[in-house]
C-alpha cells in the first residue's frame, strides 16, 4: 500500500510520512554512494534531487486543494521545523536535493496558506452573520456572573465544611485540613478571581477568529507577508466589532454597545501586543486631483495645442500627469484611535444620560445668550421649573449612577479602566453644575436661588462618590444573601 493511499484525508500525516520516506531514501543513496566512490559529484545532487521530485509531484495537488487554515499552517511548521530546520540543516549535503524540493513545497504551502487567510478574513471575520446569542448582551455576560458567583458560594460552603471537620479531628490530622484551605484559597484567587468578560470562549467570534488567524500566520509566513496581512485582519476585524456595536445598540443600549466595542478593542490591542513585528505598513495610491486643472486649463488653450512654443497639449502632459503617494498605515495606531474615540462617545453618553435636564437648561441659556436685547427673565424659565430639572438630576444620578458603573463592571471587569473612564463623567458632571450655578446668580435673586436650592459642585463630587460606595455595599449584601 502506497503512502498516498494510506494517509488519504490525512494531509499532515501525509506530508510528514512522505517526507520521512523521501528523507531516508536520500541518506541511503548518499551513503550508498561513497561505498562505491571516494570523490564527490554534483551529478549526485542532481540525482538526489530529481529522486525527490516525485514528492513535490505527489504533494502539490493536495495542497492547492486545502481549505482549511490549521491544516496548512501545521504543513508549513512540519517542512520548515521538522525538516528543513531539524534534518537538512544538520545534514545539508547529502539532503541538499531533498531541501529544495521541500523549500519549493514550503513556498506553495505559504502561498496557498495567504489566500485562504485572506478569503477566510473576508468572509468570516468582515461578513460574519452574528446569531442571536453573539449578540445576547448584556445577558450572556450576567449569566456568566452567576454561574461563577454560584461556584464562589459553592467554594465557601465547601471551604467551611472543612473547617468544621477539622476542628473536630485529632491534632495530627489538623495542618493536613489547614493545607487544603490555603491551597482552596489560592485556588480561588488565580481562578474564580478572572471576570466572565475576560475568558477567550465569551470574545466576540470575530475577534478570536481574527487573533487565531494571526497565531497560525505568525510562525508560517515571512515578516514582510505578515505585517501585510495582519494590517488587513485588524482593519477588518474592527470594523466587524463597529457593527456588533451597532446591532447590540439597536438591541440592548447605546450604553451597552459603546461599552462592547471599548471592551474587544482593548482585547485586541493586547493580545496583538506580544508579535515581535512593525504594524505598519506603506501603501501606495496615485493623486489625480491636478489632472481636473490641467483639462480645464487644456480647454481654455484650446488654440495652442498645435503651436510649437507654448504648446497647450504638452503642458497637459506635463501638469496633469497624476502623482504617487505614498501612505504609513499603523495597524496598532488604528486600534488605539478607535479606542479613543469610543471611550469620549461613553463619556459624552454617561454624561448625556446622567445630567441631560442640566445640559438643556444650559443650552437654553446659550441661545439666549445670542438673542440681542432679551429680556433676562425668560432665559432659563421661571424658578420652580429650574427647581424642577435639578431635581430631576440629582434623583437620575442616584439611581442611574449605580446601574453605569455596574455595567462598566460586568463588561470591563478592571477597577482600574473603570476609574480612567467614569472620572471624566464624574468631572463633566461637577462642571455643568459649575456652570449652571454661575448662571443662576445671574438671573435670579437670593429668594429664587433658596427656591431652586441648586448644589455645589462639591456637594455633587460627594453625592457621586456616596452613590457608588451606596450601590457597592447593597451589591455585597445581595450577594450574601444568595
Amino acid at each position: 500500500m502506497s503512502v498516498k493511499e494510506k494517509y488519504n484525508g490525512d494531509h499532515c500525516s501525509l506530508v510528514r510520512n512522505s517526507c520521512a520516506l523521501l528523507l531516508h531514501a536520500s541518506m541511503d543513496e548518499y551513503k550508498l554512494f561513497y561505498e562505491f566512490f571516494s570523490k564527490s559529484s554534483n551529478g549526485l545532487t542532481a540525482y538526489l534531487e530529481s529522486l525527490c521530485t516525485s514528492l513535490y509531484d505527489t504533494l502539490r495537488p493536495f495542497i492547492i486543494h486545502i481549505n482549511h487554515l490549521e491544516t496548512l499552517a501545521e504543513i508549513c511548521c512540519i517542512l520548515r521545523i521538522e525538516m528543513l530546520d531539524e534534518h537538512v540543516q544538520n545534514n545539508f549535503e547529502p539532503l541538499e536535493g531533498f531541501g529544495n524540493i521541500c523549500l519549493q513545497l514550503l513556498h506553495d504551502v505559504q502561498e496557498r496558506l495567504v489566500f485562504r487567510a485572506h478569503l477566510y478574513l473576508q468572509s468570516d471575520v468582515l461578513n460574519y452573520n452574528p446569531s442571536p446569542g453573539d449578540l445576547a448582551y448584556p445577558e450572556k455576560l450576567k449569566m456568566m456572573e452567576d454561574i461563577a458567583e454560584s461556584i464562589r458560594e459553592e467554594s465557601r460552603q465547601t471551604k467551611m465544611k472543612r473547617i468544621s471537620v477539622s476542628s473536630n479531628d485529632d491534632n495530627i490530622l489538623e495542618p493536613i485540613s489547614r493545607n487544603h484551605i490555603e491551597m482552596d484559597s489560592i485556588y480561588q484567587k488565580t481562578h474564580m478571581g478572572n471576570s466572565p468578560a475576560d475568558l477567550h470562549g465569551m470574545w466576540y467570534p470575530t475577534v478570536r477568529r481574527t487573533l487565531v488567524c494571526l497565531s497560525r500566520l505568525y510562525r508560517c509566513v515571512d515578516r514582510s507577508v505578515f505585517q501585510s496581512l495582519s494590517q488587513e485582519a485588524i482593519s477588518l476585524c474592527v470594523q466587524s466589532i463597529e457593527n456588533a456595536k451597532q446591532e447590540i445598540e439597536k438591541r440592548a443600549s447605546p450604553l451597552d454597545g459603546e461599552l462592547f466595542q471599548i471592551k474587544h478593542l482593548l482585547i485586541l490591542r493586547e493580545q496583538i501586543a506580544p508579535f515581535q513585528v512593525d504594524f505598519t505598513i506603506k501603501e501606495y495610491s496615485l493623486d489625480f486631483s491636478k489632472v481636473k486643472t490641467a483639462a480645464f486649463s487644456l480647454l481654455e488653450k484650446s488654440s495652442r495645442l498645435f503651436t510649437l512654443s507654448n504648446n497647450a497639449l504638452l503642458e497637459f502632459l506635463l501638469e496633469g500627469a497624476p502623482q504617487m503617494k505614498e501612505q504609513l498605515i499603523d495597524s496598532r495606531k488604528h486600534v488605539d484611535n478607535k479606542l479613543k474615540y469610543a471611550c469620549q462617545r461613553l463619556i459624552q453618553l454617561a454624561t448625556f444620560l446622567l445630567i441631560h435636564p442640566i445640559l438643556k437648561l444650559l443650552e437654553k441659556e446659550k441661545l439666549h445668550a445670542n438673542i440681542p436685547d432679551a429680556s433676562p427673565e425668560h432665559a432659563l424659565g421661571n424658578p420652580q421649573d429650574v427647581a424642577a430639572a435639578i431635581s430631576e438630576v440629582l434623583r437620575i444620578i442616584k439611581f442611574k449612577c449605580p446601574e453605569i458603573q455596574q455595567l462598566m463592571q460586568l463588561y470591563l471587569s478592571n477597577k482600574e479602566t473603570e476609574f480612567i473612564l467614569f472620572r471624566p463623567v464624574k468631572n463633566n458632571v461637577c462642571a455643568a453644575f459649575t456652570q449652571l450655578y454661575q448662571i443662576l446668580s445671574k438671573y435670579y435673586n437670593s429668594e429664587e436661588l433658596l427656591l431652586i436650592a441648586c448644589p455645589l459642585p462639591e456637594q455633587i463630587s460627594v453625592m457621586l462618590s456616596s452613590s457608588s460606595l451606596t450601590h457597592g455595599k447593597s451589591t455585597q449584601t445581595v450577594m450574601k444573601k444568595t
